[in-house]
């Protein structure tokens, strides 16, 4: 016969991604367990399959009263935010091709940088308390002036996207919202270019390699360039 104390799950296991001791560094194992171990590594393999950078990522636990709405579902504004945190984790990747001078003026508005200018949410499932979401990033096409991308939110209990964002961001300059060829700017951005250029690439080959295997056709939406 099982052991009880074993096979019950604890409210504080279900919330372990709140505690020090799910992260690397701890000094001994998580005390109440921790339940999305197994789940995390499974979620990671899917998304990197599908194209997602894995550098990004961003994991973030859902919290019991900043992220629910009345009904305890998660609000779509904390979507939002969660799926922030990784863009800006993205734009902290251009520091692997950009000079310092250069990524320092993107950062403080001096020079250029990549401003949101279109996106479209998706909704595709409802997401309750206790679960904890990663954040991820596919760069789907760089183009001189733009950068289009998918923003992804993936649930651990779910195992499954659960909210979905396409859209770009256009590169201007600060100092006359004007946009900006990024080829020209210099070697940094040059780099950049050509960086971000092979990642889209890749995440093309590791996407269409996850539909195939899945059975999944390009839809309209996925094909069609903004």
């Amino acid at each position: 016969m099982a052991d009880q104390h074993q096979t019950k799950k604890s409210r504080l296991a279900e919330s372990s991604y709140n505690s020090p001791y799910s992260r690397a560094g701890a000094p001994t194992s998580h005390p109440n367990g921790d339940p999305y171990a197994s789940l995390r590594t499974a979620a990671l393999s899917s998304l990197e399959a599908m194209g997602y950078d894995p550098k990004t990522m961003v994991e973030r636990g859902v919290l019991w009263a900043e992220d629910q709405d009345p009904f305890g579902h998660v609000m779509h504004s904390q979507f939002m935010h969660f799926l922030g945190t990784c863009f800006h984790r993205v734009m902290e990747s251009y520091d692997e091709y950009l000079s310092e001078k250069e990524y320092d003026n993107m950062i403080h508005g001096k020079g250029v940088l990549p401003v949101i200018k279109k996106y479209e949410l998706d909704i595709k499932r409802q997401v309750k308390y206790p679960d904890c979401l990663i954040a991820a990033y596919r760069q789907d096409q760089i183009l001189p002036d733009r950068s289009n991308g998918t923003s992804s939110l993936f649930s651990l209990k779910q195992q499954a996207i659960v909210a979905e964002v396409k859209g770009y961001a256009a590169y201007i300059h600060a100092s006359t919202g004007r946009p900006a060829d990024i080829r020209t700017l210099g070697d940094g951005w040059q780099r950049l270019f050509e960086g971000l250029t092979q990642k889209a690439q890749d995440a093309q080959r590791r996407k269409e390699t996850w539909d195939n295997e899945h059975g999944k056709t390009k839809g309209k939406s996925e094909s069609s360039k903004m």
